[in-house]
């Protein structure tokens, strides 16, 4: 299997140990040079998320065609996430499409998620700052014109909420997309337990736009960020 694969299914793996997808739910691509895309796949002989390995990736074209995979496997029916998201963002190469429950928790309540942490956890406020939509409809995404709906309520951000339904986020990179999901899911937790406090206080803003900064965080840090959950998931995964 190519590095490519095994890349988008450590991705997989990692949000599944962290319990950010529900049972056999959801996928990540990763675009190719070659103008493919490998995505993780379903079928009958599929694994899990939390047991993706490099054999449950498949390429498909940009039409989603699929081009090669192993016996029982073909791409999700929510493929047309991924290719539309290609076709209106040229500087994505990875998408996640997972279910995490705080997320869809706070779609389901239209409940704002608010800036309520700074130096905590600058990633997670620079994440919100580029605009969380959310997609309104909680059908399965199974044709061109549902995509290109996602996408376009995605718009340039970094991450959406999909009502009832789940999460799609996008990255540079299968790491940059799982790691907006983890984020995303945090922020949600820390907003929905200050809640259980009292009314959430917003950090100043001219303190919030001095963290923000360029909106986007260094690849250095993604990448540190990126082998502390990729340890963790490891961790949990030899506690079963």
């Amino acid at each position: 299997m190519t590095p490519a694969a095994e890349r988008v299914a450590a991705a997989c793996r990692v949000l599944g140990r962290l319990g950010l997808t529900r049972e056999p739910a959801g996928h990540i691509s990763m675009l190719l040079d070659d103008g493919t895309v490998a995505v993780k796949a379903r079928g009958p002989s599929e694994s899990g998320l939390r047991f993706a390995g490099a054999e449950d990736v498949v390429v498909v074209d940009r039409d989603g065609t699929l081009l090669s995979g192993g016996p029982g496997l073909t791409a999700p029916q929510e493929l047309a996430i991924h290719l539309a998201v290609y076709r209106a963002r040229p500087d994505v190469t990875s998408v996640a499409h997972v279910h995490p429950l705080m997320p869809v928790l706070f779609g389901i309540c239209d409940v704002p998620l608010l800036p309520v942490i700074g130096a905590y956890d600058p990633y997670a406020l620079r994440l919100l700052a580029r605009g969380v939509p959310t997609f309104e409809r909680s059908v399965l995404v199974t044709t061109p014109s549902l995509g290109d709906e996602v996408a376009a309520v995605l718009g340039a951000s970094a991450a959406c909420l999909m009502r009832g339904h789940g999460v799609t986020t996008v990255g540079a990179s299968p790491e940059e997309a799982a790691l907006n999901v983890i984020k995303l899911s945090d922020l949600a937790e820390l907003n929905y337990l200050a809640r259980q406090l009292g009314e959430p206080r917003q950090i100043d803003t001219a303190e919030r736009e001095a963290i923000v900064g360029t909106g986007r965080t260094r690849p250095e840090l993604i990448d540190s960020a990126w082998r502390f959950y990729r340890r963790l998931a490891d961790e949990k995964a030899e506690e079963r």
